[in-house]
């Protein structure tokens, strides 16, 4: 089951081989019942992994602090491009976070919702989808700092009329230790 976070491949090929690979493939693979899978289905794997999308889930001043990603980084490393600004960035509380979200029942507000707690507005919606795995939505965004801190519940409102309550979760939304992917 592809949506259930199966291992999956990139084939590089001449590009007139495409039909004949295409064809070859789906017949060896018919006895596993393979099927073929399309973008929207590798969006999907890749947020119930909690994975970023450059450019979609991140922006000018994104970093790995507001990203939720500073394990990556080994500040004590002696030198690398970029050490210097981040060890700045570190003094600084930051006013913003990207945080995950899960959303009850079977729907998801669109991407780019906006995000209320106590009536005022607090970030947007970067990554949504529904998760028929998990069955609920998931979703990635931006909060803003308020007065008590970051918001652990939140209102999406996305102009179609849904107004949704999702609540701030941690980790992976899909196989948080990894225990499927090293299977």
């Amino acid at each position: 089951d592809l949506l259930g976070g199966e291992l999956s491949s990139a084939l590089h090929h001449p590009r007139l081989e495409s039909v004949r690979l295409w064809d070859a493939l789906l017949a060896a693979g018919a006895e596993l019942a393979i099927r073929p899978h399309g973008l929207e289905a590798l969006r999907l794997l890749r947020l119930e992994k909690g994975h970023i999308i450059v450019g979609q889930d991140t922006d000018f001043d994104s970093s790995p602090a507001k990203l939720g990603l500073d394990w990556a980084v080994k500040m004590s490393k002696p030198d690398f491009v970029g050490r210097s600004g981040l060890s700045r960035l570190a003094t600084i509380e930051p006013n913003r976070v990207l945080r995950a979200f899960t959303f009850p029942g079977r729907a998801a507000p669109l991407e780019g919702a906006q995000l209320m707690a106590d009536g005022a507005r607090v970030g947007y919606l970067t990554s949504s989808r529904f998760s028929p795995v998990l069955g609920h939505g998931i979703a990635l965004g931006w909060v803003y700092r308020t007065g008590a801190g970051f918001p652990s519940t939140v209102r999406a409102i996305d102009g179609t009329g849904a107004d949704l309550v999702g609540s701030v979760t941690t980790g992976p939304f899909f196989d948080p230790q990894g225990v499927r992917l090293r299977a």
